[in-house]
């Protein structure tokens, strides 16, 4: 018996005198992530009242087997999950203003935007410039090297 309460003993001072592991985060800000495929994270973000009014994802480039450099999704990964998170009867017809995919480049990123009545979809990627000879005029012809996150943003729901 007494080796018994010796053990409860020397177990309650050893777990509170350890500290805990995430202690030393304590000062960040937690973020909350899904993986949804493998290597494929979402991160949601919320309204006050708890509904997703966002959802972030991209792929994880850090894992313990392996980093990945500039690992895109493809146009059909993009629609798999985008019907997954955020089905066609949740973002409602395409917008009458924007019926089209709407492009911005800047430097050498591109965002596309895709709205609906009650989503927007953005995808965001590089773009590779490569130089091309015309006569003696150098010009640039783009071309979109990968896809690197999508967003998907409810319209009507204020994000926290």
């Amino acid at each position: 018996m007494s080796r018994l309460l010796g053990f409860v003993c020397l177990a309650t001072i050893l777990l509170l005198g350890a500290k805990p592991q995430n202690e030393m985060f304590a000062k960040y800000k937690s973020v909350e992530a899904y993986e949804i495929r493998p290597g494929i994270l979402a991160m949601p973000r919320y309204t006050e009242d708890g509904q997703v009014c966002e959802i972030g994802v991209e792929r994880r480039s850090y894992s313990p087997e392996m980093i990945r450099i500039e690992e895109s999704f493809s146009q059909k990964e993009i629609d798999q999950i985008v019907d997954e998170l955020a089905p066609p009867e949740e973002r409602g017809p395409r917008s009458k203003d924007f019926p089209r995919d709407m492009t911005m480049l800047e430097g050498q990123t591109y965002t596309t935007m895709a709205v609906f009545e009650d989503v927007t979809i953005r995808t965001s990627g590089a773009i590779k410039s490569e130089p091309t000879r015309w006569r003696h005029f150098r010009r640039y012809r783009f071309t979109t090297t990968y896809n690197v996150a999508f967003t998907i943003q409810w319209t009507k729901r204020k994000c926290q």
